[in-house]
């Protein structure tokens, strides 16, 4: 609510304006080679996709049914487990990582990795466990993932490359 309505401005503006700052704070070299980091980027990959949904969601979701079945409504633990099962959220894994002092490069190429996988292993994955048919506007999600994450942090490096930032 309010004037300024800053549930839409931060969601519309704020998150661009979090990736045009890393754009512009991170040196291209270092981009280069937390993409190129197969190893850490397959890892944090399987662990988003595999390890989370299939060894902690799921056994978590059976433990209870088994231990507590009446603790939780059938729909929240259905929501549990679906939310094993979503990748994380760009901006937070940027800005926790720089508040933490770990590699925000490698933790922008994995959120944006980890999410458009997301936009497949998502709907892959709640087949599985739930075993009805999804509908996903594919093409709509990358434009907007494109939009909010690559297209800042692609102008922050373009504007990084140019003589008036000192």
């Amino acid at each position: 609510g309010g004037i300024l309505r800053p549930e839409l401005f931060i969601g519309k503006f704020g998150v661009t304006c979090i990736f045009l700052l890393s754009g512009l704070s991170l040196k291209l070299a270092d981009l280069k080679d937390a993409v190129s980091n197969v190893s850490l980027n397959s890892l944090i990959q399987f662990m988003t996709f595999v390890a989370w949904p299939f060894a902690i969601g799921l056994p978590l979701l059976k433990v209870i049914e088994t231990v507590a079945p009446t603790l939780f409504p059938k729909p929240l633990l259905d929501g549990l487990l679906i939310l094993c099962c979503l990748p994380t959220t760009v901006n937070m894994c940027v800005i926790l990582s720089a508040a933490s002092g770990g590699n925000v490069a490698s933790s922008l190429c994995n959120a944006v990795i980890s999410n458009l996988m997301g936009i497949f292993a998502t709907p892959a994955l709640l087949l599985k466990f739930f075993g009805t048919g999804i509908e996903l506007p594919f093409g709509d999600m990358v434009v907007k993932l494109c939009n909010k994450v690559l297209l800042p942090v692609f102008i922050g490096q373009v504007l990084r490359a140019t003589p008036a930032k000192q």
